[in-house]
């Protein structure tokens, strides 16, 4: 080799000609291993780590960690932040919580909206008292309309929907007891509706102190010492602590001497008093003969009866086939051809039920009472001695 082979050989070893990177290895140039940087000299190299990379637990695949974005908003500088998965029934569940939120605003505002008309549009601007069969003017038995339209104690000019119908029902009933029925309501825009109907003074019942009268829903309009006249006397057996008060109902006890001491099953279950008396009223009403009745006994369900024009009594028995009872009676008091005579006075029984299902009638007539027999007073039977004695003497002479 020459002198100039070797000083080319030098240069190119450690003169200008030099490359100043150092060599890759192929596997580097792939990127399959991290190319390190050399130590210079007086430098050490850096101590192994003692806990190597451990590989992840089996089940567990590597997520890749999303960068960031440096050019977006609110990004930090910082290591990148692991995001979580949102899976489809997170997205379901939130979406539905959406629309429930949506619902509930939509019906606030929607129940903003009617208190708000409520309250500003429908005002009380006019009173209206009529019967139930609508009909103007009303009949309104001992009061007067501004009486019951005073008593509501409702405003001109507020809300319509300020107070409670059922309540206002309820205190009418209370404070009028003449009203046999009252009902208030309310009629668009702004009309408050009373529907009365009177009472009328129906039956009597007698109670430790005194005397009630009732009407024919059996509500109490007044109380008196003595008996009322002409009324309809009610035999019924009453709570033992009664006491009447004006604007209430009468409940009469229930009591029947053929189911005394006798559990109570579905075939033997009877009607209380009040429903059959009520039944009772509406046989008589439909038979024509509830204007000439007099007395109702009610006080043993096995042993009904009524009174008709304070000469007939009319066993009725037990609560069955009350209407067909009726009816026989009813032909066999008023029929001018086939019944009694106006002047029969005694009992007329149609509780007997035949074997077969037949009901028939019979009736006992009261017998007279004994005519007494005359007796002479003392001056007549002197008057009547001396007389025999004078007949006697002007015989013998």
């Amino acid at each position: 080799m020459d002198r100039d082979q070797r000083s080319r050989q030098q240069k190119s070893r450690g003169g200008s000609f030099a490359r100043s990177t150092p060599k890759r290895s192929l596997g580097s140039r792939m990127g399959l291993q991290k190319q390190t940087s050399r130590p210079q000299a007086g430098q050490r190299r850096p101590a192994p780590n003692p806990m190597p990379n451990r590989r992840p637990p089996s089940g567990q695949a590597r997520r890749s960690q999303p960068q960031l974005n440096p050019q977006k908003a609110g990004y930090t500088p910082g290591a990148p932040r692991r995001q979580r998965r949102v899976t489809q029934a997170e997205l379901l569940r939130q979406r539905n919580r959406r629309r429930a939120l949506g619902v509930l605003a939509v019906l606030a505002v929607l129940v903003v909206g009617a208190v708000i008309s409520i309250n500003l549009l429908f005002k009380v601007t006019a009173f209206r008292v009529e019967t139930f069969d609508r009909t103007t003017p009303a009949d309104t038995g001992v009061y007067t309309e501004d009486e019951i339209i005073a008593a509501l104690g409702i405003e001109q000019n507020s809300s319509l929907f300020g107070f409670s119908t059922t309540e206002k029902t309820m205190q009418l009933q209370a404070q009028f007891p003449y009203l046999d029925n009252v009902q208030v309501d309310i009629q668009l825009p702004g009309t408050v509706v009373v529907k009365v109907r009177p009472a009328t003074e129906r039956f009597t019942c007698m109670y430790s102190g005194g005397w009630v009268v009732l009407s024919d829903s059996l509500k109490i309009l007044r109380s008196d010492v003595s008996q009322p006249q002409g009324l309809t006397v009610l035999s019924c057996t009453l709570q033992p602590d009664f006491t009447p008060t004006p604007g209430a109902f009468v409940a009469p006890v229930t009591y029947n001497s053929l189911l005394e001491g006798e559990p109570e099953t579905a075939e033997t279950a009877q009607q209380n008093a009040t429903e059959v008396l009520m039944q009772l009223l509406d046989c008589l009403e439909t038979e024509g003969l509830s204007d000439g009745v007099t007395a109702l006994d009610i006080t043993d369900l096995s042993k009904i009866s009524f009174t008709y024009q304070d000469r007939i009594q009319v066993l009725v028995g037990n609560s069955n086939r009350m209407d067909y009872k009726v009816r026989l009676a009813g032909v066999a008091i008023l029929d001018p051809d086939k019944g009694l005579a106006a002047s029969d006075k005694g009992t007329l029984d149609v509780s007997y039920q035949q074997t077969d299902g037949e009901i028939k009638g019979y009736f006992a007539p009261d017998e007279p009472d004994p005519t007494p027999t005359p007796t002479p007073a003392e001056g007549e039977e002197g008057e009547g001695a001396s007389s025999e004695a004078t007949t006697d003497n002007s015989e013998e002479e």
